[in-house]
């Protein structure tokens, strides 16, 4: 039930953040996602990535395929996590139907000192047709 309800609190913020925001929303537009938002936040060692999607009208299909999460080590940003829909564990929270918006979020068990970003792989589906979107979340930067 905690869960529930903060995925719709979650959702509106994101929906009120993302459809106040014309330009944003126009430079990720397709025929099938109107917006799409990602953004990392961080407690201790937890990095929770946060994504929200919105749908033009109802999709079969919508959420994120793909998260990969990346860490910086030296000079180079090393690939720590693939999270995907097709995994069991994480497949109702990163993908929904029948509905025109979804958001959610995903732990990973990193490092307070580290800096993290996510590739995220936006995608909607509605009558045969889909569209994907790829989106980087800013840098969260670790305690020094």
């Amino acid at each position: 039930m905690k869960n529930k309800a903060f995925r719709i609190i979650v959702l509106a913020v994101a929906l009120t953040l993302l459809l106040s925001t014309a330009a944003f929303a126009a430079m990720n537009a397709s025929a099938y996602i109107t917006a799409t938002n990602a953004w990392i936040t961080r407690s201790g060692n937890t990095v929770e990535v946060n994504f929200s999607i919105v749908g033009n009208g109802t999709m079969e299909k919508i959420g994120v395929k793909y998260i990969y999460l990346y860490e910086k080590n030296g000079n180079s940003w090393d690939l720590v996590k693939t999270f995907a829909y097709t995994d069991s564990l994480y497949e109702d929270i990163m993908m929904d139907s029948d509905i025109g918006a979804h958001a959610g979020y995903l732990s990973y068990s990193g490092s307070a000192s580290k800096n993290y970003y996510a590739d995220c792989r936006f995608y909607a589906e509605k009558n045969g047709g889909s569209d994907t979107i790829q989106q980087d979340t800013p840098t969260s930067y670790g305690t020094p």
